[in-house]
């Protein structure tokens, strides 16, 4: 297992963790109830939810990996519980979970509504950002103990940005309808 270093820098002592478990559930739940529709998200062409938790407590050494694992799960349950609930004119669009690490807080689930958009979506080879295909063998499934359905694509990709004042290096996982 690719072994993280999950620091934000702070020393607070993580208080009230069942609770805020309880509440990502809840809200995820809540704002993943029904699809989102295109007509109110005209202007992007797509829907996005981030992790709707705080940032400091989800990226902290202090957190644990059963929790990020936790958070990963209800994602990928919330992605699937979308796809369920389409309708005949909804089948076109494409849903799909983004697991970033180590920074969980970017995370999100997507829901593309013309397929056409992931064309070219994953070729990134810039200066500025490149993304890497990461090796077969590597599996975020069998790393964090998540259970995928079988039918989802899993594409992983080492993820080096290198702006001017800014250089990050993680890993990308997309999980859900890629096609």
């Amino acid at each position: 297992m690719h072994r993280w270093k999950f620091d934000n820098g702070l020393k607070k002592k993580n208080r009230g963790i069942k609770r805020k478990c309880r509440t990502f559930v809840n809200s995820i739940t809540e704002y993943t109830a029904s699809l989102p529709s295109p007509e109110d998200n005209s202007y992007l062409g797509y829907w996005h939810l981030h992790m709707p938790f705080n940032e400091s407590f989800i990226d902290s050494k202090n957190t644990s990996n059963s929790v990020r694992k936790l958070c990963m799960q209800t994602l990928i349950n919330r992605m699937q519980h979308l796809m369920d609930i389409r309708t005949e004119l909804e089948k076109e669009y494409r849903i799909y979970i983004l697991i970033s690490l180590p920074k969980l807080f970017d995370s999100q689930i997507v829901v593309l509504f013309d397929k056409e958009d992931l064309n070219g979506f994953f070729d990134r080879d810039t200066e500025e950002q490149r993304w890497i295909p990461l090796p077969a063998e590597r599996s975020i499934e069998k790393e964090w103990g998540l259970e995928i359905p079988k039918d989802l694509v899993i594409k992983g990709y080492k993820e080096i940005i290198n702006d001017e004042d800014y250089f990050h290096e993680g890993e990308l996982w997309f999980i859900g309808e890629l096609a």
